[in-house]
């Protein structure tokens, strides 16, 4: 996983005095892929409702991805162009919160497992902006990834 540079720690400086942004590592999921993944692991497939299968993929996928890949989710920043096809949120494995936080993504050892589960590829992977309420709230709530 060396290919994937790191960025700076959440709120130090830049050069032009800015402070860096919180940004997630992880796997970025649109609301047209949680559908695909509703499809993939068997998830309401008698629903008409793509909203209902979408929960159930969301909720399906976070508590896989928090019991077994020990990654979370975290909403993200993405210009909605109305296509669907925008991530929503990341399934995150690392943040730039802490040098320790942003040392999870080369040393996490469930990438490729987790990409298995996702059914992506894992250089699907990228940094995303975090969307700081959800972020804080996933923080408070004691999460060891972000």
């Amino acid at each position: 996983m060396t290919q994937f540079r790191l960025p700076r720690v959440y709120k130090s400086q830049g050069r032009q005095g800015q402070s860096t942004r919180l940004i997630v590592f992880g796997f970025p999921i649109s609301r047209n892929y949680l559908l695909e993944f509703a499809d993939a692991h068997n998830l309401l497939p008698n629903s008409e409702r793509d909203e209902q299968r979408r929960l159930a993929a969301y909720v399906h996928m976070g508590n896989v991805a928090e019991k077994h890949f020990d990654a979370q989710l975290v909403d993200v920043f993405d210009i909605d162009d109305g296509s669907g096809d925008n991530a929503l949120f990341s399934v995150a494995v690392a943040s730039n919160r802490s040098k320790r936080l942003m040392s999870r993504m080369r040393t996490y050892r469930h990438l490729e497992k987790l990409a298995d589960f996702l059914r992506l590829d894992p250089e699907a992977a990228e940094w995303a902006y975090a969307d700081l309420r959800d972020a804080m709230d996933v923080i408070r709530a004691g999460s060891r990834v972000i």
